[in-house]
């Protein structure tokens, strides 16, 4: 008998809160395999389509344990999700009270003391919303900005939280009743402790500096990692380095802030020559989104100006250090800003990238991080754990889950696949039209054109999902006034408020980006077309995927098919993934790239989606969606 078949199984208590509750082979299978992982150590991969049940299949095993277990999701929906649904129905399916505890990013939480300085600091344009704050601030428990029911500007929030860099640490005199704390301190008591993966691995980045020192996080031993096809790319992003022109500016702010304060003068001549040097760096990056700084580019770049701003930063440290607490904590930020310059400067370009990076306001911002995280994480955290489960319900491509697990350092895990319970042969089509390249190729007006044949054909019903914003408002542009159902476009609202209207409309269409490929849940007659307008392939001279290619040839691997390939497998099987989200819903995913039938690498492509027929021409998308009304 399947070892969880009391909890999960046909006499499940679960039968008595979940009305129609039935008894699923794959979620008591993948329960076997994350409880036996717990027991005898090690890593497990495994994915898990929609409709097995992932979240309880790990979270009976990890209640009845009895180890605290850390449980790091990529998505604020999805911890919410665990906390007020999920671990519930846990405690009635094991009978325990299964304590647990939500652990945020320090910035997450009101400082008691900044929020004494608050009128002081806010401009005056924001002071309307300093006051809508001012019974909140009086009455919380948590100071958690989750509990506000509107999101404060960010220019409000900054001065009455501080990130790590501006926390006053242990010589805080408000630390005995510091949130962010007590948060800390629940989480000690607590078996689930519930994070985000960027606070998991900040964590971790502390811990391994730290000789393995417990800094944010409570002792464990076990981890599950859920949303686990999201984490590579959040570990390379947190274990490198950042430096940005607006952030020093706002560095610059808070000196002279907490110098005012403290009633001591600011160090005015280092933070002068510090904006002016860098001023003369950030001015020298070139332009454009993402641009890779390889060796040949770093060189073109002023060094001295960084030179002069690590020294600049050191002797600001230097000047403000004793005179007050704040005033150390942002010493201690000065020390990690030069730290970063030299990291970003003086890089191993064979272990790292590094790239500059402008967004939609004119900030810019120097970036590095390392070409291949697999043995960082196998040496800092695998090889550190009692046990790791990964889980996701997109990890396989079409070599199975090989991959994932070469990138991620557990060449050695336990692999474990569960393909959904729907029935999705008969409830599922792919369209792949022969007549359109994509990739930027086609005309603009021809792939429109088909856009609009397939959504007429839908009846609406229809998330069409775009590689790029350029591409996404040009095809809106062209096919918002002839149309017929309501049209959303991404950037019109915020993406929660889209998403509730595109669920409450049944006949409405939506245009979104990469944004929207994953965590979009919407079952029912509201989703029964998605529509890819290309294959998802990444940006060749994306800095990240072009060293990432880079590497694999210096390996001895081939870049296109060991990096590219396999994430736009993932992001396909992701965007196919917005379909079938429940046993009734039947739908049509329409990749609008001739490339995936005609190509050699097509079939690869296609591994990693569902085995489900393939039709070329919309006659055939109209006559199979018609069926639902039969």
């Amino acid at each position: 008998m399947p070892r969880y078949q009391k909890e999960l199984g046909r006499s499940s208590p679960l039968k008595a809160v979940l009305p129609g509750f039935r008894s699923r082979a794959g979620q008591l299978r993948l329960a076997e395999e994350v409880g036996t992982t717990i027991e005898r150590g090690g890593v497990l991969v495994a994915e898990a389509a929609t409709g097995i049940g992932k979240s309880l299949a790990y979270l009976v095993p990890a209640a009845m344990s009895g180890q605290r277990v850390v449980i790091s999701t990529a998505t604020k929906a999805l911890q919410g999700q665990l906390l007020t649904e999920d671990l519930p129905l846990a405690r009635t399916a094991t009978g325990l009270q299964i304590t647990a505890a939500v652990v945020k990013g320090r910035s997450n939480y009101v400082c008691r003391v900044q929020r004494a300085f608050a009128h002081q600091r806010v401009p005056e344009e924001y002071s309307g919303q300093l006051g809508r704050l001012e019974d909140w601030l009086v009455r919380t428990r948590e100071g958690d900005r989750d509990e506000l029911p509107f999101v404060p500007s960010e220019v409000v929030w900054r001065e009455l939280s501080v990130g790590p860099d501006r926390c006053r640490g242990a010589r805080c005199a408000e630390r005995d009743g510091c949130y962010a704390e007590l948060a800390r301190e629940r989480a000690t008591g607590c078996e689930i402790v519930l994070v985000n993966h960027s606070l998991y691995l900040a964590d971790l980045a502390l811990r391994s500096a730290r000789g393995g020192e417990p800094v944010i996080l409570p002792e464990h031993d076990v981890l599950i990692i859920d949303e686990a096809h999201t984490f590579e790319q959040i570990a390379a992003e947190s274990l490198g380095a950042r430096v940005s022109a607006p952030a020093l500016s706002r560095f610059a702010r808070d000196i002279d802030t907490a110098c005012t304060a403290a009633i001591k003068l600011p160090p005015t001549a280092e933070l002068a020559l510090l904006q002016m040097h860098g001023d003369r760096l950030f001015n020298a990056l070139p332009e454009g989104r993402r641009v890779r700084l390889d060796e040949t580019r770093l060189r073109l770049l002023p060094l001295d100006a960084a030179d002069a701003m690590r020294d600049a930063l050191g002797r600001i440290a230097e000047r403000i250090r004793d005179f007050s607490d704040e005033t150390e904590a942002l010493a201690r930020q000065a020390e990690r800003q030069a730290l970063a310059l030299e990291a970003i400067l003086s890089p191993d370009h064979e272990e790292t990238v590094v790239w500059s990076e402008r967004d939609t306001r004119g900030g810019v911002e120097l970036r590095a991080a390392p070409t291949a995280v697999g043995p960082l994480l196998r040496e800092h955290l695998w090889d550190k754990l009692h046990a790791a489960v990964l889980v996701s319900a997109t990890l396989a491509d079409g070599d199975g889950m090989t991959g994932i697990c070469r990138r991620l350092g557990a060449d050695a895990a336990t692999t474990h696949v569960e393909d959904s319970p729907f029935d999705i042969e008969s409830n599922a089509r792919l369209y792949v039209p022969d007549d359109i390249v994509g990739g930027g190729k086609a005309d603009p007006v021809v792939v429109a054109d088909r856009i609009g044949e397939l959504i007429e054909a839908a009846g609406g019903r229809a998330l069409v999902l775009f590689p790029s914003l350029n591409r996404l408002q040009r095809a809106h542009d062209l096919l918002r006034d002839r149309l017929t159902m309501p049209v959303l476009c991404q950037g019109e609202a915020s993406r929660d408020v889209l998403l509730e209207r595109f669920r409450d409309d049944e006949t409405s269409v939506l245009f979104a980006s990469m944004t929207f490929w994953q965590g979009v849940d919407i079952p029912g007659r509201s989703l029964e077309l998605v529509i890819l307008e290309s294959l998802p392939f990444a940006v060749p001279d994306d800095p990240l995927i072009a060293a990432k290619s880079e590497r694999a040839e210096r390996d001895g691997g081939n870049g296109f098919r060991d990096v590219q390939l396999p994430h736009a497998a993932l992001l396909l099987k992701q965007g196919f993934g917005r379909l079938l989200r429940s046993e009734s819903d039947r739908g049509v995913v329409a990749v609008l790239d001739a490339r995936l039938v005609t190509k050699g690498y097509g079939s690869f492509l296609r591994g990693s989606l569902p085995n489900v027929p393939v039709i070329g021409s919309v006659d055939e998308v109209r006559t199979f969606l018609a069926r639902e009304g039969d």
